[in-house]
């Protein structure tokens, strides 16, 4: 009988702490979601220029079912009013089924400036490509989070022309934002005219490559043919 009292004591104290801590949790956390000032302070530290909030909506009961609030902001760079690109307020409460908390921004300018360098570059090239987008609000198509650029076809006969845009644009975004273009993923599908019908290897450039490799031409093309090698050593086994 001790032992059971003991138990159960020792189980209403874990259960209180548990409440107290989530009590704690939950006064220290801020739920708000930022103003407009915020906004345009958290991009003037990020890019080091004046931004201004042209609009907001709340989109919370048109995101997916992992969040609380969601707000969309078009801004704007001061320097350059014509311009418009979207920053996102998230306030979560669980992430991938992890509890946990997060109120934080996202923001598609360095996206944009990526895109549109990419296509002046690509412009005088034969590479062929297209842009996709990932959309966080299920009913829209406007309020895009993420770049994916598609390249195809690649082989040897163009991979120098490919690296070299690839390249150029990512110099051309650096000048911009200094920082890497988070969001952007460069989706290539390579595949040589010698390989059968059914085989091309799709190879992925994205923050995590950044992050770790420079983006001189030479390095990027180094990094493609390493990735098609390990494919065919995997054809071959």
């Amino acid at each position: 009988m001790a032992g059971k009292t003991a138990g159960k004591r020792k189980a209403r104290i874990c259960f209180v702490s548990l409440i107290c801590a989530l009590i704690l949790l939950l006064t220290s956390c801020d739920f708000r979601l930022k103003s407009q000032g915020d906004v345009e302070a958290y991009l003037e530290r990020k890019y080091g220029r004046e931004f201004t909030v042209l609009s907001s909506e709340s989109v919370t009961d048109e995101y997916y079912d992992d969040v609380w609030k969601v707000m969309a902001y078009t801004v704007s760079p001061n320097d350059n009013p014509e311009t418009h690109f979207f920053v996102f307020n998230t306030v979560e409460g669980e992430r991938f089924s992890v509890p946990g908390f997060r109120n934080g921004l996202q923001d598609t300018y360095s996206l944009d400036i990526f895109s549109q360098a990419f296509e002046t570059r690509a412009a005088d090239t034969d590479v062929e490509y297209s842009f996709d987008y990932f959309y966080p609000v299920k009913s829209s198509s406007v309020y895009y989070s993420d770049l994916y650029v598609n390249i195809e076809p690649v082989s040897s006969e163009n991979l120098e022309t490919v690296c070299t845009v690839l390249s150029l644009a990512y110099a051309d975004t650096f000048e911009e934002v200094k920082e890497i273009p988070y969001g952007v993923s460069v989706m290539l599908t390579y595949r040589e005219s010698a390989w059968p019908e059914d085989q091309s290897c799709l190879i992925k450039i994205d923050s995590l490559y950044l992050s770790g490799l420079d983006t001189n031409a030479e390095t990027i093309e180094e990094y493609i043919l390493n990735e098609v090698s390990k494919y065919q050593t995997n054809q071959g086994d």
